[in-house]
């Protein structure tokens, strides 16, 4: 493994000297998380990625937590999603300008793609997508809640916990990114026509985390009450736990895995019992072997447990606080995070999740000023 202040080189081969996307143009007049997400796989790749925003910017702007520069304060959340775009407003372009500016996209992100020539491709990323919910609003949280996901996390008594944040617009910006981009690269080989009209429903793409329990309730009726924190059958342990040193996750599933787990926690003489062999078995008895596995933890280090279960084949993950976020050695070696930039100033914010080695990504980039590159597009 490389040492953690290094960021890994492929050896296989040498960088090109340009980007995979590289002569690409993506306009994006939704301004949402999920086609701003989407613009910025492009973005961070080479692609020319136009935000054409209202005089006010796009929704994003708006969204916490505020960073300490700019005057109005940049979101974050923006500053995270905006890398390596330009900014231009759509109010100051000339009618032939703005005409010229989407006739050469070779994508638009738009809500409505009757507002895009037809002649130019449009992709539009809403919650439900064409059918029976087209005009329903929604919110991340109430797609958690339709694909079954919020039933069984929390307590066992009152209402579940609702996630906070964006996963649902991210999945379904990412999920649109692949389409497009298939899409692209047809028409420059001339496998596709331009003109076409994409369409990824954010819902549909949330369906990848279904919990398996509605799937099976749909099939069989049969329902299974929340059994609480910590408690998602029929895996048993499954959770994240405190340690001496900070919170490790555990997921033990198979009889080898509960064998090396006890030894792990010196807890021997649990390894062997046969209703433990089984996961469900020892989702029975989980009031009787959790207090034993929460004292184990409480003597041991999250950090010396990782390294020794992934000797031993047993998926623990280390999973740090907010302040360890950027000091975790897996991290650092992977270039995790890298710098946003606006003036003078930058934070840290995730890298590109995905990897090309010939043609790497950008890590990190500047922030555009809202109407930054207006005039550019005059």
């Amino acid at each position: 493994m490389p040492s953690p202040s290094q960021p890994i080189t492929p050896a296989m081969s040498e960088p090109d000297s340009g980007q995979a996307l590289d002569g690409i143009r993506i306009v994006d007049l939704s301004g949402t998380v999920a086609s701003a997400y989407c613009g910025k796989c492009f973005a961070d790749y080479g692609a020319e990625v136009i935000d054409l925003e209202p005089d006010t910017g796009f929704s994003t702007r708006q969204l916490p937590p505020f960073t300490r520069f700019g005057d109005p304060p940049l979101s974050a959340m923006h500053a995270y999603l905006s890398t390596n775009k330009h900014s231009v407003l759509k109010e100051e372009l000339t009618e032939t300008a703005l005409a010229n500016l989407i006739d050469r996209a070779d994508l638009v992100l738009t809500h409505d793609p009757n507002q895009v020539p037809a002649h130019v491709s449009t992709l539009s990323i809403d919650w439900f997508g064409p059918g029976p919910y087209a005009d329903h609003a929604a919110t991340d949280a109430t797609l958690f809640a339709m694909n079954g996901m919020l039933k069984k996390i929390g307590p066992a008594e009152g209402p579940p916990y609702v996630p906070t944040g964006y996963q649902a617009q991210f999945v379904g910006g990412a999920t649109a990114y692949l389409p497009a981009l298939a899409h692209i690269l047809g028409c420059e080989m001339g496998n596709e026509t331009r003109g076409t009209r994409l369409n990824t429903s954010i819902f549909e793409a949330m369906l990848c985390f279904t919990e398996p329990a509605a799937v099976g309730f749909f099939n069989s009726g049969l329902d299974m009450d929340r059994m609480g924190i910590n408690r998602f059958p029929p895996t048993y342990p499954l959770g994240v736990f405190p340690c001496a040193d900070g919170w490790l996750g555990v997921t033990v599933l198979t009889p080898s895995q509960w064998h090396s787990f006890c030894h792990l926690l010196d807890m021997k003489e649990w390894a062997d019992v046969p209703l433990f062999q089984s996961s469900v078995g020892r989702l029975e008895a989980s009031d009787l072997i959790e207090p034993r596995i929460r004292d184990a933890l409480a003597t041991l280090s999250a950090e010396a447990l990782f390294y020794k279960a992934q000797a031993a084949r047993v998926p623990l993950a280390r999973v740090p606080t907010m302040s360890e976020l950027f000091e975790i050695d897996q991290f650092k070696s992977r270039s995790a995070f890298a710098h946003a930039t606006f003036d003078q100033s930058s934070i840290k914010v995730p890298s590109m999740p995905f990897r090309l080695h010939r043609t790497p990504p950008h890590f990190g980039g500047p922030v555009p000023r809202l109407g930054e590159h207006t005039e550019q597009y005059q």
